[in-house]
């Protein structure tokens, strides 16, 4: 046991290491050295023995080892209480080295087999933003993240990974590998691959899927817009020829109708990016859906009712967005309320009562204190920026007076607001250098740098030398490997 751990305490040494090259080459000898060990019987004998002495923190890819082998001997509550410190504790650099025992103590959560869906979803979140804090590359636990967030109804924790917005996807792995893999420079598409074992392959039907089930987190947390972006992620996905076009994706849109409806009050139009097979499909199977939304815009709730009634709820079943349509129905009211706001500055209850509308009963509300309610019910939920103003000794009507939003800033609030802007630009600096060092390598992206110079010489009438851009024509190497997606 004394030679096992010899080994295991021996990377990192104890002086460090004079730069990342050296690194590198520890930390890699370190990881095969601890994958011999781990076929022994011994190793397996004395594992649960030497995790206790083993800080994941100091020696994370030799704890990950024991922590693998003594899977199946240690009780489940100490299993749990094992892996939580692991995840919560592992050095950043390490685990670059291990990517296989990491991405399978990730599966132990995401199966759901071993505990609490609240728990598991929690741990993989940490785990994940532990390893790429931008949350900016999607991997296959992101997948599997996201089925157990919205199967189990525990989207609350997965929120801080899911709100990131995915920029790179695995594949781009030898742009970088001139750089050492623990450069802690390095964008985290460098060392999330399926190479290193940190993800399985993507397929575009997982890329897909993902977005699709945000959208669907973020519509039972009722967060249109949040639900609109990834949604629209779908529908603009691209496709391998200008006619295809994959079922979720027909899903994503009819959802991306309704939810546009919530999120703007009007039917949203569908991107410009959108390839023309999905847009004509998109125009053919969402017939029903485009209906609802021409029959949102009317200024009578009767008609909306109606299209809704003509379809039936069996339909909408069948879709399943029934719950999500009977939404729309509550929200057209809503929508009426909040378009007074370009007509009027102050308007009295009984007049939003007589010129509004239930889509669930094609009338006005009956009384003015259910249209009081409501208006307050928008005002507490932040929807509507209002208040609700009566005479000081209580007699006369209410009035409904809109809170302008472009109203002064009070100078805290406009600091605040600054400051957070400065944050979110801080924090897109690392994508945009990641962004711009695979484009370097993109051959169709040099060309088209090339033609516009070349452009820009010929309306300053220069001559141009075309040698640059026919290298980059006759270059037999693809560097695109890794710029779009890495399937």
């Amino acid at each position: 046991m004394d030679q096992i751990a010899a080994v295991l305490l021996d990377f990192p040494p104890p002086g460090g290491l004079a730069d990342d090259v050296q690194y590198h080459a520890a930390a890699h000898t370190h990881s095969q050295k601890v994958e011999r060990l781990m076929v022994l019987p011994e190793f397996r004998e004395h594992a649960l023995q030497l995790l206790d002495h083993i800080h994941p923190a100091d020696h994370t890819i030799s704890h990950l080892g024991l922590l693998m082998a003594a899977r199946n001997v240690l009780p489940q509550a100490d299993l749990l209480t094992k892996i939580t410190i692991f995840l919560s504790t592992f050095d950043r650099r390490q685990i670059r080295y291990t990517g296989k025992a990491f991405s399978v103590v990730l599966g132990w959560l995401s199966s759901g087999a071993l505990f609490p869906a609240s728990v598991a979803v929690n741990l993989i979140t940490t785990a994940l933003l532990r390893l790429d804090p931008t949350g900016s590359i999607l991997t296959s636990h992101h997948v599997a993240l996201v089925q157990l967030a919205y199967t189990t109804d525990t989207i609350e924790p997965a929120l801080p990974l899911l709100e990131k917005n995915i920029v790179f996807y695995p594949g781009a792995k030898k742009i970088y590998e001139t750089r050492p893999r623990c450069d802690m420079e390095l964008p985290p598409a460098a060392y999330v691959t399926s190479e290193y074992g940190m993800t399985s392959p993507l397929s575009s039907n997982d890329v897909l899927q993902y977005d699709l089930l945000r959208g669907l987190c973020f519509i039972q947390r009722r967060s249109w817009r949040q639900a609109c972006e990834a949604l629209e992620r779908v529908i603009t996905y691209p496709t391998k020829d200008a006619f295809s076009c994959s079922k979720i994706m027909v899903e994503a849109h009819n959802k991306w109708i309704l939810v546009g409806l919530l999120h703007n009050g009007k039917t949203p139009t569908v991107p410009a990016t959108t390839a023309a097979g999905p847009q004509k499909a998109y125009a053919t199977l969402g017939k029903p859906y485009h209906s609802i939304g021409r029959a949102f815009e009317q200024n009578t709730a009767e008609v909306l009712k109606a299209e809704f009634e003509r379809l039936g709820p069996q339909f909408w079943g069948e879709e399943n967005n029934h719950s999500l349509m009977l939404l729309v129905l509550q929200h057209y009211q809503r929508w009426q309320v909040m378009n007074l706001r370009h007509v009027y500055t102050k308007i009295s209850l009984e007049q939003v009562r007589a010129c509004t509308q239930s889509a669930e009963t094609a009338a006005p509300l009956a009384t003015v204190a259910e249209m009081e309610a409501l208006v307050r019910q928008m005002i507490d939920e932040g929807m509507l920026r209002g208040v609700v103003e009566r005479r000081a000794d209580g007699g006369g009507p209410a009035h409904l007076t809109f809170v302008s939003p472009d109203a002064e800033l009070s100078e805290a609030a406009f600091a605040h607001k600054m400051l957070g802007t400065a944050r979110r630009l801080r924090a897109l600096q690392p994508l945009i250098k990641a962004t711009n060092e695979r484009l370097a390598t993109s051959r169709d992206y040099v060309r088209f740098l090339a033609n516009q110079q070349k452009k820009e010489k010929e309306m300053a009438g220069r001559d141009y030398d075309v040698s640059f851009v026919n290298q980059v024509e006759d270059e037999d190497e693809d560097l695109m490997t890794g710029v779009m997606m890495g399937f």
